[in-house]
């Protein structure tokens, strides 16, 4: 129970694992709002836990031995205003807080679905949306026959809640099936969750998009859509390359927009941000994953000045000004060329931030870069997506200039990463 009323415009804002790009929503709110962390579980692999602003928030919470109803009268007792996830973590956490404290959220009862693959896919077909055809089991030899039974096309195999193209694999033959569950079941994700089931799904051909979005009162905004690019390691594993803001004019937009939007409300996804990605096959999109959450890229200096807005400033607007929000474009405009590239190691040596940022300070279209690796750590070869030194961010109003760069900044990392 509360014994005292805090001013409205002075009630804090829940941010639950505040990690990766949940570190620039805690800043942009913290300009506004005092803020109130809660950390989901223990033992947080430290390159993410080192990325959460531990200094913004005015208290820590813990949700420790799933004591959920203490740590509900606790952050009562505070008179939250809201309460956001700040990344893939903390997504069930979050949706069950807000609806224990009568706030705004996701409804709880579809958590687990906006978590887990499976379920996620099985969502979106219910309402009439195709999606790839799908295998969840607990057992290699299933997915082997299951891969038989299909006539041994290619299929992806990876873990049921995984993020980050982790432990993601691309199999042509009924060994490269077994291997890949074999390395799955029985392991831990990167998300700390057990792999006690895994999902095998048919290969989708087609070019892949990202769109963002953020959702209010079931309303969704487009705040940006990128057409990805995927390269082979040497290993054969495929990993992220590069990404390309489309024009707001591209054919496929419109396309993919009513498909998103579809999948958003069959997810329930009715408040803040999503990160949704798709295959464009020839019968038309089909969905790889929807994550409740921000955008691992978000990056809202580049989206500025590519967009004029970006999916961090209208998740805030979203929490504080939802009326100002409601006055925002639907859909964004691109006022400059924007790509993102995901830097390539492919070998093991010392990273040096100085002179890889003096490189990337030659390129005309550079804009900024998020660091994924320290200075002075040592690089391995990358495998996905987590294993990627850093992302680095184009924009410049020549889309020709942009693709320059690009191929004189991979040419440079083939030497020196």
């Amino acid at each position: 129970m509360t014994s005292h009323c805090i001013d409205p415009i002075q009630r804090p804002i829940v941010l639950v694992d505040a990690y990766s790009t949940g570190a620039i929503l805690a800043r942009a709110l913290a300009e506004h709002r005092p803020l109130l962390h809660v950390a989901s579980r223990r033992g947080m692999p430290p390159a993410f836990a080192a990325s959460c602003p531990e200094s913004l928030f005015v208290a820590h919470y813990n949700l420790h031995d799933g004591n959920f109803d203490y740590l509900c009268q606790a952050l009562a007792a505070q008179q939250p205003s809201a309460v956001l996830t700040g990344s893939e973590f903390g997504i069930e956490l979050a949706d069950s807080l807000a609806a224990a404290l009568g706030l705004s959220g996701n409804d709880p009862m579809l958590s687990t679905a906006r978590r887990n693959k499976a379920q996620m896919a099985e969502r979106v077909a219910a309402a009439g949306l195709p999606v790839a055809d799908q295998l969840r089991t607990g057992n290699a030899e299933q997915a082997c026959q299951w891969f038989q039974a299909r006539g041994s096309n290619c299929v992806v195999v990876k873990p049921l809640d995984s993020a980050g193209s982790d432990q993601v694999f691309i199999c042509k033959n009924i060994s490269q099936v077994r291997e890949a569950a074999n390395a799955i079941l029985g392991n831990v994700n990167l998300m700390m969750c057990p792999n006690n089931e895994l999902l095998v799904q048919t290969f989708l051909e087609g070019d892949e998009y990202v769109i963002n979005t953020v959702s209010h009162e079931g309303q969704h905004w487009l705040t940006d859509a990128w057409r990805c690019s995927k390269t082979l390691s040497r290993e054969g594993r495929k990993i992220y390359d590069s990404e390309y803001l489309m024009h707001q004019d591209d054919p496929c937009l419109a396309t993919l927009v009513d498909y998103v939007e579809g999948v958003l409300d069959a997810l329930a996804i009715t408040e803040g941000p999503a990160h949704t990605e798709v295959i464009l096959t020839s019968q038309g999109p089909r969905l790889l994953e929807t994550g409740a959450r921000l955008s691992g890229l978000a990056n809202p200096t580049a989206l500025r000045a590519a967009t004029g807005a970006d999916q961090v400033g209208l998740t805030v607007q979203a929490c504080l000004n939802p009326g100002r929000l409601s006055r925002h474009p639907r859909r964004y405009q691109r006022l400059q060329a924007a790509c993102t590239l995901n830097l390539i190691a492919r070998s093991q040596r010392v990273f040096e931030v100085t002179q890889v940022s003096a490189q990337l300070n030659s390129l005309a279209s550079f804009n900024s870069a998020r660091w994924r690796l320290a200075d002075g750590r040592t690089l391995m070869p990358t495998i996905d997506l987590n294993s990627s030194p850093g992302a680095v961010f184009l924009v410049h109003p020549d889309p020709e200039r942009i693709q320059q760069d690009h191929c004189a900044w991979r040419v440079w990392e083939q030497h020196w990463l």
